[in-house]
């Protein structure tokens, strides 16, 4: 009854709905239409700490001068390519902007990509300029069920979580405050997770200032460092693989920016200053700055800490156990139009000996790390490359191109060769294994063609391999990633996309030998998607869009394969002008948390989540937003997940009783 349900829904909506006579929508935000499921996707838990998910949304506060922003900077922008960015460049040369509409007749850029630019360029005019600008931002969370954890008193905190930050900019690049400054910013952050005590147990702020007739920028407290492809300086978060199949292999970093997260890691503090003369840019910081860390009964650091968390004694034992004074810079020339050269250096020194992540329990104190990149970007080409060696003299490598001849095809080509000895622990380069630039060699094509005007097809194919043991797998392992999206643009109202995804991956299961010993194999674990959606808006204030996916997950013969499906409707209502609602209900079914699901979902502004949907059950939510004055956004979530066949889900302190897990989130946006 319920399949049948969701299959009417799926189906059956759109198609009769499709025959009324539908208008355009009007949203008051731009960023409302942005897909953002095609970058986040891939997520595997809630990104809400996600610095790429921050990133945006400081872009979307600060938006770039679309008629002055460096190549790098126009790089940032979500779903941006290189060569896209080069041609914006070129077209400013000829005439400058005075609509963002007029980004549309840039060779290379759709409809789509369109709708990911808007929010992050503006066209700046004499009279819009201001001379002061800020963003407050205020967000409580928290779980109408309770864990055990506050049952009995183990988190000695309260389960509301609280994020308070906010932004301040005087004067702007294009407008000086006075002849010698024209930019100053401040910014902080206040964060409380749910069961720690105090209401700041995480802070950040930094201040910023640019000096226009230095060209100079300055960034005091905590700042953040983009350097190149990635290899070794780059944020937690970034795109990875996802149906954009060629904007997230090139990252392209631009430098210094200030760091405004609630990622308690991915940050340095203290001081970075950015110079130029010429054609040539110098980056210099100096971080000093606390660790959360594993220490262990030899005062050695056995991990970083990842989770943020501080209510229990022993969590209380790892924050701010150690710290990490590092010093470096940064040197990039653009020697004629298109070529950039660059270079990299760093050491950085722990308090505590660090246990490295090479298999051979060895321990330093002291870490450091150099590097070059070289790239060449015009209107149809983006070549790059990257080498970076560590203290070891081991080296890593990275390179590939991006080729778009006409404007209907779009080819991206990257190899990569990270070995298992590599210590990079602030790098987060292009790859299967995230963050850890380590133990990884790699090919990765990326096609995306448009063979009609009203279908586009992306494609990619990812051949991976560890050499050595990783930290699930006991062994030397290999395996393939592959994807197919068809995306059909039925009317200007209705769409339709098919996506097929495989993925081949190493596996350990537990087995007794002859001796009854208990004893790792590794096997070939096989995952295949098959998902279908479509949108579709049905009059001025409604938009509708639907998903059902099927999983099967095999281990070559050896496990019982398993199977997942996941049904989904999801409706945008503007009911006034500026009142809007978003919901959705679905429904799942998995096997196990082997075969779970992943959908991202529409969340409060500047924020994302991605949950794992396994077992039996539903899940459901809404989001309102009032948005008042124009300046001023009241949002509210509230979502919930009932699963059937279970007395309590969680585990440990954060097992929860019953088959229901909601989450009530308000949050307060005020721009001025």
């Amino acid at each position: 009854m319920r399949c049948s349900f969701f299959y009417f829904l799926v189906f059956g909506v759109p198609v009769a709905l499709s025959a009324q006579e539908l208008q355009s929508v009007d949203t008051s935000k731009a960023s409302e239409d942005v897909p953002w499921e095609k970058l986040f996707e891939t997520g595997t838990e809630d990104e809400e700490n996600s610095s790429a998910v921050d990133e945006a949304a400081q872009l979307e506060d600060n938006p770039l001068n679309l008629n002055t922003a460096p190549l790098e900077e126009l790089h940032r922008i979500p779903a941006m390519t290189n060569v896209v960015a080069s041609r914006i460049v070129a077209r400013r040369k000829l005439s400058q902007f005075t609509s963002l509409d007029e980004l549309i007749t840039v060779e290379g850029i759709t409809p789509e990509m369109l709708s990911f630019i808007r929010p992050y360029v503006r066209i700046t005019k004499m009279e819009e300029r201001s001379i002061m600008a800020g963003v407050f931002l205020s967000r409580v969370s928290t779980e109408i069920e309770k864990r055990k954890g506050f049952m009995n008193n183990a988190y000695p905190g309260s389960p509301i979580k609280i994020l308070d930050k906010f932004r301040i900019a005087v004067g702007n690049k294009e407008s000086p405050l006075t002849s010698e400054i024209s930019t100053l910013e401040v910014g902080a952050l206040m964060e409380k997770d749910p069961g720690e005590r105090s209401l700041t147990g995480f802070s950040s702020g930094f201040g910023y200032i640019y000096v226009p007739a230095l060209l100079t920028q300055l960034i005091i407290g905590n700042y953040q460092v983009e350097a190149a492809e990635g290899l070794i300086f780059w944020r937690a978060g970034a795109f990875s693989k996802g149906s954009d199949v060629i904007a997230p292999t090139r990252k392209n970093g631009s430098g210094i920016h200030p760091y405004l997260s609630t990622d308690e890691n991915s940050f340095h503090q203290g001081i970075a200053a950015s110079l130029e003369f010429s054609c040539i840019q110098f980056l210099m910081f100096y971080s000093n700055k606390s660790v959360n860390a594993t220490i262990d009964s030899l005062g050695q650091i056995s991990s970083i800490d990842q989770s943020g968390l501080f209510r229990t004694e022993n969590e209380l034992h790892k924050q701010k156990s150690t710290r990490e004074t590092m010093i470096g810079c940064r040197a990039v020339a653009h020697l004629f139009d298109g070529l950039k050269l660059g270079g990299t250096v760093y050491r950085t020194h722990f308090k505590n000996p660090l246990i490295l992540k090479n298999g051979n329990n060895e321990t330093t104190p002291q870490l450091w790390m150099q590097g070059m990149d070289i790239s060449y970007t015009n209107r149809k080409v983006d070549l790059f490359t990257e080498l970076a060696e560590d203290r070891s003299h081991e080296i890593a490598m990275i390179g590939g191109m991006t080729y778009e001849p006409i404007t209907s095809l779009s080819l991206s080509l990257v190899a990569r060769k990270y070995p298992s000895e590599f210590q990079s622990i602030h790098g987060n380069a292009f790859g299967e294994s995230g963050k850890d630039v380590q133990n990884e060699n790699g090919v990765y094509v990326g096609v995306r063609i448009q063979p009609i005007d009203w279908v586009w097809i992306s494609t990619y194919y990812d051949q991976f391999d560890h050499p050595q043991a990783t930290q699930l797998i006991p062994a030397s392992s290999h395996g393939n990633d592959f994807l197919a999206l068809a995306e059909c643009q039925i009317s200007n109202k209705y769409e339709l996309a098919f996506r097929f995804k495989r993925k081949e991956s190493p596996s350990a299961i537990d087995e007794y030998d002859l001796y009854g010993r208990m004893m790792k194999q590794i096997i070939s674990r096989i995952q295949e998607n098959y998902q279908l959606t479509s949108k579709l808006i049905s009059s001025s204030s409604v938009r509708l869009a639907n998903r059902i996916e099927w999983a099967k997950v095999t281990y070559a013969g050896m496990k019982k394969s398993e199977q997942g499906l996941l049904l989904s409707q999801t409706i945008i209502w503007t009911l006034l002008q500026s009142l809007a609602l978003r919901a959705r209900v679905g429904i799942f079914e998995t096997d196990s948390y082997d075969s779970r699901m992943y959908e991202y979902e529409d969340d409060l502004p500047r924020s994302s989540s991605n949950p794992a949907l396994y077992g039996r059950g539903l899940r459901w939510y809404f989001i309102l937003r009032y948005n008042i004055f124009s300046k001023v956004d009241i949002a509210a979530k509230y979502s919930q997940t009932i699963k059937d066949d279970v007395t309590s889900t969680g585990s440990g302190l954060d097992e929860i009783e019953g088959n229901t897990q909601s989450l009530l989130s308000m949050q307060l946006d005020v721009q001025f």
